[in-house]
């Protein structure tokens, strides 16, 4: 590593950094619209759409990006944010991480407040350290008083109390307040518990959890704590953390969505976390947005989690790739940095792999659920307590339970990288936010000179016709929903007719194997002599056989299952691509439609004087893109195997099963045992043929509840965006009519400032550059 030059390129980056921070205290002495309040009167809408940069919201978000920043490049600290549902595992990715459990796992969300999990060489036994409490134990005053006038048992019908709530009702009603330092795993989760579950009694009791005291990243709580995987490497300049993110509306809380997307753009890169069940789910789709807004300015990574739930039919590791990159982050995220995992599997071969290390045996699996968990993973579901004591073999186990986890690779690729190179990281997320902030601080700042130099009639002018575009942009969202309707309504046409043929083409397929001279085939019986200890009438077929008839069954739900098999290839790709191409459509259109808009706006405010530019937003609707397969899957039902059928059946028929959406479908009302054995093939068959038709339908009404919902919410983000951005403009126009109608002396005062914070902005900008170059140069250095 280079050391001397990572410490000249730190203090440059230290250097701009204070200079962007004065440029921005400048601005703040600027008359400023107050676009918070003015946004949502124009469009309707407030949280959906991000603050203006000079917005006063927006000076105060970017001051606290740039502070820290500036934490960041004096610890030269590489900060990996860890971003994912509350389902998809993200607990357990960290705790894979770090190679030891530093975070609780429980069935509800589990990150209140943002963690910081950073690594520290030596600290084998984890310390969290929780300085700014202040806040939370000011909540707990607030809560003692609520709980003395409050009837437990209303509370109970509000919450769900289990032991550690109660514990927790305990403490505040003792008024103790919560510890700066915790020491240990076990007193560690009982501090994050009793962090989440105190979001959770607050909303019952309807007092307001503190969470504007987090947004700093310095006032956070941090767990240190030695990375087994980094333990004994090399040391290198800077830190790595982890910074465990809330998810989208996790714990009810809507408003930490937007502690989400402030803490992605503080971070240094992004790992998303994502749930290889539920790959194109709602909650989903939230992660995929948060982490693509930020997606320019920060490296993005992806754990595709519970990948050992994979089956021969679902798609493999490639295709897992090709799919995020391309159709769910719009190639946002190269197929490269993304890796199909199993976190459980890692988690708890490197937790026993630990313990084996350090005291030579596992611990009591009775005392220590995981040690069960592992067994079971590791050995099989009829692994036995004698198992746990041969140590060699438990050992050997848990190296394959490792490397069937495939965690090896993003252990290798990512984080040994960003350990390594944790300074250059920091520093390239130093260079970014400083770019960022000076192209659009020059932006803002020529537009608001020019605004002093033209003509007062021009600026009046010119915002009498911004009101008039966006009476004009208003119309134009009414046809152009309109003409948005008839698009939408012909592909949900077309699928429909797609899909009643993709029906009729499975009712043909399903009635061959039902033929009569094919139940007969399968079942090995000869035509011309059905009296020989088989008989076929009316429907029914009839054999001594209790085993003959187990394998005509299976035949025929094996033959049932590679009919829907090939009708869900068909149906995921064709509706896949339709829907594709209606998303270019719809953005083709809502562009077309604009761009006169935008056109005119333009050359207005150039011949004015101005050199604007619009942000012209993307429609963004990738929603449309729906899960066929989970659609099958969505109707998975188990059953348990009905005495004396045949080993291996009953995975079948479960498959099957799970296809038509109806667990059991009837089989054991088929197979009546008697003396004989009864086969009622015609009621098998009827049964099977209404299901299709309820699925295909329920496919249908799936796609188009799927479709009204993005469509709707794509289009009210584009026009709010639009008219935000018009609305700015107009905002900044007036600032410089309010200042025109002042004096002389305020106006040229007010001209020379914006002078030197252009001339600030471009110094920041041309600098930054070339620090951003050294950076660049110093990581391929690094990577060869």
């Amino acid at each position: 590593m280079h050391t001397q030059t990572i410490f000249e390129l730190s203090q440059e980056a230290e250097r701009l950094l204070q200079l962007a921070l004065q440029n921005l205290d400048a601005l703040k002495s600027m008359p400023i619209a107050a676009m918070d309040s003015t946004t949502a009167a124009i469009t309707g809408v407030s949280n959906n759409v991000l603050p203006l940069h000079f917005s006063t919201r927006g000076v105060e978000t970017q001051l606290s990006m740039l502070n820290n920043e500036l934490r960041k490049i004096t610890r030269l600290e590489m900060v990996l944010a860890i971003v994912g549902t509350m389902k998809a595992g993200k607990s357990t990715t960290i705790n894979a991480i770090v190679g030891t459990e530093v975070l609780p796992n429980r069935n509800r969300p589990m990150t209140a407040l943002p963690t910081m999990i950073r690594h520290t060489p030596g600290q084998k036994e984890p310390v969290l350290h929780f300085a700014h409490v202040s806040p939370i134990d000011t909540l707990i005053k607030q809560l003692q008083e609520k709980l003395c006038n409050h009837d437990r048992g209303k509370l109970t019908q509000r919450l769900e109390i289990d032991k550690d709530m109660n514990a927790l009702l305990g403490r505040i009603e003792q008024g103790q307040a919560f510890e700066k330092h915790y020491l240990g795993a076990e007193p560690i989760f009982q501090c994050l518990k009793s962090l989440n579950d105190l979001v959770r009694l607050s909303q019952a009791l309807g007092v307001d959890f503190p969470f504007t005291e987090y947004t700093a990243i310095e006032h956070i709580p941090v767990i240190e704590v030695e990375f087994v995987h980094l333990a004994g490497m090399d040391s290198h300049l800077g830190q790595l953390t982890l910074l465990d993110t809330p998810g989208p509306n996790e714990a009810g809380q809507p408003h930490l969505q937007k502690m989400l997307n402030e803490q992605l753009a503080r971070s240094s890169a992004v790992l998303a976390v994502m749930d290889y069940t539920q790959l194109k789910s709602i909650s989903d789709e939230e992660v995929r947005q948060a982490i693509s807004a930020v997606g320019k300015s920060v490296p993005l990574y992806a754990l595709v989690n519970k990948f050992d739930q994979k089956d021969r039919n679902s798609d493999d590791e490639e295709q897992v790739r090709a799919m995020i990159s391309g159709t769910l982050m719009k190639g946002n995220i190269s197929p490269g940095q993304i890796y199909p995992v199993s976190s459980m599997w890692a988690y708890l071969a490197n937790r026993a792999r630990f313990e084996i290390a350090n005291n030579g045996r596992l611990p009591d699996h009775q005392e220590q659920r995981w040690v069960q968990d592992f067994a079971e993973a590791a050995l099989g579901r009829r692994w036995r307590t004698a198992d746990l004591d041969d140590v060699e073999h438990i050992r050997h186990a848990a190296d394959l339970l490792w490397e069937d986890s495939l965690f090896e690779q993003p252990i290798r690729k990512l984080i040994y990288a960003a350990y390594a190179n944790a300074s250059l990281y920091a520093l390239r997320s130093a260079s970014h936010k400083l770019l960022n902030y000076a192209q659009n601080a020059r932006e803002y700042l020529d537009f608001r000179y020019q605004g002093l130099t033209v003509a007062f009639d021009e600026l009046e002018l010119n915002i009498s016709r911004l009101e008039e575009d966006m009476a004009l942009l208003q119309m134009r969202q009414d046809v152009v929903s309109d003409e948005v309707g008839h698009e939408v309504e012909q592909a949900l046409d077309a699928a429909q007719t797609f899909i009643t043929h993709q029906k009729n083409q499975i009712q043909q397929a399903i009635s061959h194997i039902f033929d009569g001279d094919n139940i007969l085939d399968l079942a090995g019986i000869d035509r011309m002599n059905l009296r020989n200890g088989a008989q076929h009438d009316m429907g029914q077929l009839v054999l001594d056989d209790e085993g003959q008839a187990q394998i005509v069954l299976s035949k025929i739900r094996s033959s049932c299952e590679l009919v829907m098999l090939d009708a869900q290839g068909k149906i995921s790709r064709e509706l896949a691509l339709r829907f594709d191409q209606l998303e270019s459509t719809l953005a083709r259109s809502l562009n077309e439609a604009m761009r006169p808009i935008e056109k005119r706006i333009k050359e207005e405010l150039s011949h004015a004087g101005f050199r604007a530019r619009i942000s012209f937003p993307a429609f963004q609707a990738s929603q449309l893109n729906f899960n066929t397969r989970g659609l099958f899957n969505d109707a998975i039902a188990s059953e348990n195997r009905p005495a004396g059928e045949i080993s291996g059946s009953s995975s079948v028929r479960e498959t099957v099963s799970r296809w038509l959406n109806n667990p059991g479908w009837g089989w054991e009302d088929c197979v009546v045992t008697r003396t004989r054995y009864v086969i009622d093939v015609a009621q098998l068959h009827t049964r099977i043929k209404e299901h299709i038709d309820q699925f295909c339908e329920q496919i249908y009404k799936a796609l188009v509840a799927q479709v009204d919902v993005s469509v709707t919410a794509g289009m009210a983000t584009f026009f709010a965006e639009f008219s935000l951005c018009l609305t700015g403009l107009q905002e900044s126009l007036r600032d410089s009519l309010a200042v025109r109608q002042q004096n002389e002396h305020s106006t040229r005062a007010l001209s020379q400032l914006l002078q030197q914070c252009i001339t600030t902005a471009t110094w920041i900008q041309e600098d930054t550059r070339l620090l951003r170059d050294d950076i660049q140069t110093l990581f391929a250095a690094e990577q060869t």
